[in-house]
């Protein structure tokens, strides 16, 4: 048994060398790429230069060639004192026009070629710690417990999340960052907010506006969804510990009320539809259509291996469960799951339904019962919003609309 574990981690082992390596590959070719393309522009403008001054110089040597041909042509001819003076008059001309000429080109800035590097792709690989992030599953005493493994809540603790003047908070959306850190969208004070796996506020950086869906999408980058007109603008922004990168944006012609993020394919739900994207890619395909179109009162998570695809309606206290096609698999109710605002699926499938009036509830991994009720209303805050299962130190997060406080529950 040991030595398959031995010979599994191996061979695990030997396949991540082999992407890292891939990956290096690709990194190199990109820079050459980019090498070859600078180069290739800087010919060009060599050779554009080189085309002006040999013009230059034809000029030159084409006005200096006539006034001597009209030159010889008066001292060959023994042409009349009144025709050589014509002449001689014409060669004056032309030598003042060549002299304005060699004067234009004198006062012409000496041309020079220089560069000046992208500083920001320094920047941004100093930021980086390695190629991707590494994981292990598996072994003995550290994997987390099974799907539908019933957590029980051990404790309950409030940690305060303003920033500055800040009177209240909103926390629309949090995901946990593979590090063990914490990021919270705040839409009421425009910012998201990092915190450390102590719950201490590291860094808020404001957007300018509200930040409403968020969902981690790799490589330590959140995609933040912006709503505005009845569209949505997702921003792509990579996580660190000090300044945030902004990469890039996309636009959406419809509004984003949750998305979820596995592997390459970035789900993304609207007020009656749901969107399937790849995560840079432009164009969406339409995944499942809803029975009852709202916004802003639904969420939506995807199971740990892309199967399935969990959307939580908080008119209707329903949790539907699709798979990756948007075929309807299973529609669960129940008595104390009252308006279900906010759903997450943990690393390991643990289905958690934090409901508006602050009941928290444990569901299947298959989304068709319940397994336990985590919390009460009494126990947490009211008007939840979003929660998370941070697997590096076993706490659920849950975060609330008008509240400075997230609720950290730790669970066993």
């Amino acid at each position: 048994m040991k030595q398959k574990q031995l010979s599994n981690l191996e061979i695990s082992n030997e396949k991540v060398l082999g992407q890292i390596q891939t990956m290096r590959r690709d990194v190199n070719k990109a820079l050459d790429d980019l090498e070859t393309h600078t180069v290739t522009e800087l010919d060009k403008m060599k050779s554009s230069k080189e085309r002006q001054v040999h013009a230059d110089v034809g000029i030159i040597r084409d006005t200096m060639d006539h006034v001597q041909k009209m030159l010889d042509n008066i001292s060959e001819k023994h042409k009349d004192e009144s025709s050589a003076f014509i002449s001689f008059k014409k060669c004056e001309e032309i030598l003042k026009q060549g002299q304005s000429t060699l004067r234009t080109m004198e006062m012409a800035t000496e041309v020079q070629l220089a560069f000046q590097p992208y500083t920001g792709i320094l920047d941004y690989l100093s930021t980086l710690t390695k190629l991707g992030e590494l994981s292990c599953t598996g072994g003995s005493g550290s994997s987390l417990p099974g799907p539908d493994h019933t957590f029980v809540k051990e404790s309950e603790t409030q940690y305060n999340t303003y920033h500055g003047k800040e009177e209240t908070c909103d926390i629309y959306d949090m995901c946990v960052l593979p590090n063990g850190q914490t990021l919270l969208a705040d839409s009421k004070n425009n910012s998201l907010k990092l915190l450390n796996d102590k719950f201490t506020m590291i860094s808020s950086h404001n957007l300018g506006e509200p930040p409403r869906p968020m969902c981690y999408v790799g490589n330590s980058e959140v995609a933040v969804a912006m709503n505005g007109n009845n569209k949505s603008t997702i921003q792509y922004t990579r996580v660190t510990d000090g300044p945030f990168y902004y990469k890039e944006s996309r636009q959406l012609d419809h509004v984003c009320s949750s998305m979820a993020c596995h592997d390459d394919s970035l789900f993304v739900l609207s007020s009656d539809t749901l969107y399937l994207y790849t995560t840079r890619g432009s164009v969406g395909r339409v995944l499942h259509k809803l029975k009852h179109p709202d916004i802003y009162i639904k969420h939506c998570a995807v199971s740990p291996d892309g199967t399935r695809i969990f959307i939580s309606h908080l008119s209707h206290n329903t949790l539907t469960t699709l798979n990756l096609d948007g075929t309807l698999l299973h529609t669960f109710t129940d008595p104390e799951m009252i308006q279900p605002s906010a759903i997450h699926v943990s690393p390991a499938g643990h289905v958690f339904v934090g409901c508006e009036n602050g009941t928290v509830l444990q569901v299947s991994s298959d989304g068709t019962r319940k397994l336990t009720t985590i919390a009460g209303s009494e126990g947490t805050k009211r008007d939840i919003r979003s929660l998370c299962y941070n697997t590096n130190t076993g706490d659920l997060v849950v975060g609330c609309f008008h509240c400075k406080d997230i609720t950290v529950i730790k669970l066993k």
